[in-house]
């Protein structure tokens, strides 16, 4: 096995679970770390790009780089003409796009990483020379596609996070008491109105069990109780059945009921009071 296969093997294990149990935030400058001391490297570093004037060092080592402020300009640039590719440099051109950061080192690599919310070059450089042959090439786009993976995942776990949260609040606030319970058998869910009418110590995540316990008490403690079961039957028998709107007598507390399925996901109950 070459070093750089050992290189591979070792920072797919690393990162193996870092979008599942990780926080994303710090897996680039977790990775960068990781992959300086595996390259053997001199430095490394990540440059964002912040804004049309601005590239800031960051997660460098050696730390004094650390927000160093480079011309974006010339980056892109360069980025550009290699069509956002990874840039190998054997021996670092004289002139270059990074001005004196490279000065006095022989080797580098540049990896373009521009995903949702990330747009920065991260950079490897060495003292010696360095031969990039397919090996290392392979290596090094296996570690570019992972970077891509997990920013992506996180990307759309923090869209899903959001998303679930602001729905979640929507339905905490509405008025009306909403139970649902999943035809899987093993997932419910209700709001805070359906949590106190029906005598739950929380609001949120609910196992079915308890949802039709609970429910069913209130079924018995209602005036009509015979009505409300035959009606409920019917609904258990067939997952696109629905009700609209039928009359529970609770004692104190009459109730408009209704039940619709929910993309054949399961159901959800609505509770409204009659005043």
């Amino acid at each position: 096995m070459t070093r750089w296969e050992r290189t591979t093997l070792t920072f797919i294990s690393q990162t193996s679970d870092w979008d599942r149990n990780r926080d994303t935030t710090s897996f680039i400058p977790f990775s960068i770390s990781l992959l300086r001391e595996l390259f053997g490297a001199y430095i490394s570093l990540q440059l964002d790009f912040e804004d049309t004037y601005t590239a800031k060092v960051k997660a460098a080592s050696p730390s004094y780089l650390n927000d160093l402020i480079l011309n974006p300009g010339p980056l892109t640039a360069l980025l550009e003409q290699h069509h956002y590719k990874t840039i190998y440099w054997s021996q670092i051109p004289e002139k270059n796009a990074f001005d004196d950061l490279l000065q006095a080192l022989s080797s580098a690599v540049i990896l373009p990483v521009t995903e949702p919310g990330v747009n920065a070059i991260i950079l490897f450089g060495w003292s010696e020379p360095q031969t990039f042959d397919a090996s290392a090439r392979e290596c090094l786009e296996i570690i570019r596609c992972r970077f891509k993976e997990i920013l992506q995942q996180s990307h759309t776990q923090r869209i899903v996070n959001i998303t679930v949260s602001r729905f979640t609040a929507i339905m905490h606030t509405i008025p009306q008491a909403l139970v649902f319970i999943s035809n899987d058998g093993h997932s419910g869910w209700v709001n805070t109105a359906a949590a106190s009418l029906l005598d739950l110590d929380r609001s949120g995540e609910q196992p079915p069990h308890v949802l039709s316990l609970v429910m069913g008490k209130l079924i018995n403690s209602a005036e009509n109780k015979e009505v409300i079961n035959k009606e409920a039957l019917l609904l258990f028998t067939s997952p696109d059945s629905k009700m609209k709107d039928m009359r529970w007598e609770i004692p104190g507390n009459t109730l408009s009921v209704s039940c619709m399925p929910v993309d054949g996901i399961g159901k959800l109950w609505e509770f409204k009071r009659i005043i």
